[in-house]
């Protein structure tokens, strides 16, 4: 179990690297040129918290005694409860009403984008698995 949870972390924090030197690129691309070391840092390390408790939260899937409703649920809220908090704390989404409804809003629509495709992968690979034992 805890070399999954390992597992899970590293996957966590690579994800989250990738995405801040993704939007790292972007910003210079765009014309930034400095940022301070500190600000980096501090940014990293929002963002590789945030990553693997998305990472970690996934462990709810396995709940196989909860539905898919229920665990869907709850694997939302964690995701969205760490978010959205850490989001207008680190000035990554501004403090106003219409900019954090407009950052849930785009969070519940990617969510469930990925949610979707999830679930089809998911669906398809058991079918291929029940296909192959008849």
């Amino acid at each position: 179990m805890m070399d999954r949870i390992g597992a899970k972390l590293a996957a966590g924090m690579g994800m989250a690297m990738f995405y801040s030197l993704l939007f790292l690129g972007i910003g210079y691309a765009n014309g930034m040129e400095t940022i301070e070391i500190r600000t980096l840092l501090i940014q990293l390390v929002a963002a590789n918290i945030i990553g693997m408790i998305f990472s970690v939260a996934s462990f709810v899937f396995e709940r196989e005694e909860w539905s898919l409703l229920k665990q869907t649920i709850i694997h939302f809220i964690i995701l969205l409860g760490t978010f959205l908090p850490a989001a207008v704390w680190m000035g990554w989404v501004p403090n106003h009403v219409s900019a954090i409804l407009i950052c849930v809003g785009s969070f519940i629509i990617i969510y469930f984008m990925i949610w979707f495709a999830m679930t089809m992968y998911w669906k398809k690979k058991i079918e291929n698995l029940n296909n192959q034992l008849k």
